[in-house]
């Protein structure tokens, strides 16, 4: 181009330099002219170089990892310097690798698969994993799209590091499934409350346990808390609050929950509250079903109650007409002399007999409420 330039300049100045005519005046022209062409094609060259080089400074100084490879090799043709950092390779060593070579063994007949399927020009997005130099691996996002390099039939790449985001989406995941298998495995009722729309969750145990269809408002935070014996709710609300208020993480209180039929179940109800910023977020628990089982000490209660009455029958009230027997015979006339006192012994002696009988009918009706 600088060549074309020094030829231009010379003719123009041989012209010139002679005598005018009506020839020289048309070379001068055409002069001219080329000048202006080649005015032209260094301003096009120029700026074909300028974008030509903010795109590689681009592709150079991005922070994502990026790269160029080979179509029909897999060889890497091109890298910036944050694929360098990320996978611990020099830009020299990596142009000596494959595809195949930042991914574990076990990978590469996948990512063949791949090439095969869906690298014939379309643009591509998918999860995969890495491995770097010192054989860590972890897991980009690929972004992909076909380009021509040099001439050459290549793939345009962006791998962005999504590693956290993928173990954290795992770790969920497994959560989630834990929790799926608890609610399907315990008869308890478990439940997912979102504390900031209080909407609720419910797994099998509400139908099972308290015999209430799905097709009720049992999303509705309100539902439960109007299905709470109206004797125990203010209770249950007020350690619920204090529990926000503190910021405690597990919650547990026991109340009455009305059933679908009517009547009311005892409850052991325990959550755990997941906060943020402390505001409560989240509150995952379980009801479980101890109807039974308080019942069963009230009945006992009952019958201990039941129990302590007998003894305490049995320290005193029995022991009452026992004596006044016992006096009462060391007090007849054996020889039967005096008839008079002997008559009212056997008096005394009766009223005493029915006042035992008395006692231990009472005795055998405690009893049979024990039973």
């Amino acid at each position: 181009m600088c060549l074309l330039f020094l030829v231009i300049v010379i003719n123009a100045y041989l012209i010139i330099g002679n005598e005018f005519s009506i020839v020289k005046t048309g070379l001068i022209a055409c002069e001219i002219v080329t000048g202006i062409v080649f005015l032209l094609l260094s301003i096009t060259l120029l700026q074909k170089n300028y974008h030509f080089i903010q795109y590689e400074r681009l592709f150079s100084q991005h922070p994502v990892p990026m790269w160029i490879y080979d179509k029909k090799t897999l060889h890497f043709l091109s890298v910036n310097q944050a694929a360098c950092d990320k996978y611990g390779y020099t830009r020299q060593e990596f142009l000596q690798l494959t595809l195949a070579d930042i991914r574990e063994k076990e990978e590469v007949e996948a990512l063949m698969e791949n090439i095969r399927d869906r690298c014939n020009g379309v643009e591509y997005r998918g999860i995969w994993k890495h491995r770097k130099k010192n054989g860590i691996n972890f897991f980009v996002e690929i972004y992909a799209h076909s380009t021509s390099y040099y001439g050459r039939p290549a793939r345009f790449i962006m791998a962005k590091d999504v590693d956290e985001q993928v173990k954290v989406a795992r770790e969920a995941h497994q959560l989630g499934v834990r929790y799926e298998l608890l609610a399907q495995a315990t008869n308890d009722a478990v439940y997912d409350r979102n504390l900031l729309s209080n909407t609720v969750s419910w797994n099998h145990g509400l139908a099972s346990l308290f015999r209430h269809s799905p097709e009720e408002e049992t999303d509705i935070f309100d539902w439960w808390k109007n299905n709470i014996h109206p004797a125990d709710c203010p209770q249950v609300m007020t350690s619920l609050e204090q529990c926000f208020t503190h910021n405690r993480n597990y919650w547990s209180e026991q109340y009455r929950f009305l059933c679908a039929d009517g009547c009311y179940k005892y409850v052991v109800d325990r959550a755990f509250i997941m906060y943020s910023n402390n505001t409560p977020m989240r509150m995952i628990g379980m009801m479980q079903d101890i109807d039974k089982h308080v019942k069963q000490a009230m009945r006992l209660e009952e019958q201990n109650k039941t129990l302590r009455e007998i003894a305490w029958i049995n320290s005193h009230e029995i022991r009452q007409p026992v004596v006044s027997i016992l006096g009462i015979t060391r007090l007849f006339d054996t020889s039967n002399q005096d008839i008079h006192l002997n008559s009212r012994l056997m008096e005394w002696l009766h009223q005493s007999t029915q006042q035992l009988d008395d006692i231990i009918h009472k005795i055998e009706h405690k009893t049979k409420e024990i039973q």
